[in-house]
C-alpha cells in the first residue's frame, strides 16, 4: 500500500508541473507577439534611415548628371583629351535616309 501513496503523491506534482509549464506557454504566446513587433520596428528605423540615405545619394547624383552633361563641358574634354576638332565644310557628308527607316 506504501507504492500506492507514494504514487499519489506524484500525481499532484505532475499536475503541478503540467500548470506551471501550460502558464510559461501561455507567457510566452503573449510576449512573443511583442517581441516581433520591437524587432519589425527596428527594422523598419533602419531601412526608413537607409532609403533616406539612398534619396539623398540619387539627388548628388542627378547633380553631377547634369553637369557632367552640359554642352560646353562635354565639347571642352573632346577638345582637349581626345583632341577632336569641328568638321570642315567639305568634310561633311549627308545621307538621305528612306521615310520610315529613321529612328
Amino acid at each position: 500500500m506504501s507504492g500506492s501513496r507514494s504514487g499519489e503523491k506524484e500525481f499532484p506534482l505532475v499536475r503541478a508541473a503540467m500548470w506551471v509549464g501550460l502558464m510559461a506557454l501561455s507567457a510566452l504566446a503573449l510576449v512573443w507577439p511583442h517581441l516581433e513587433m520591437v524587432k519589425l520596428g527596428y527594422e523598419l528605423t533602419r531601412l526608413d534611415a537607409e532609403r533616406d540615405r539612398l534619396v539623398q545619394e540619387r539627388r548628388v547624383l542627378r547633380v553631377e548628371e547634369a553637369s557632367l552633361r552640359q554642352l560646353d563641358r562635354v565639347e571642352a574634354i573632346a577638345r582637349t583629351k581626345l583632341n577632336m576638332v569641328f568638321p570642315a565644310p567639305d568634310q561633311v557628308v549627308y545621307l538621305k535616309v528612306p521615310p520610315g527607316n529613321w529612328r
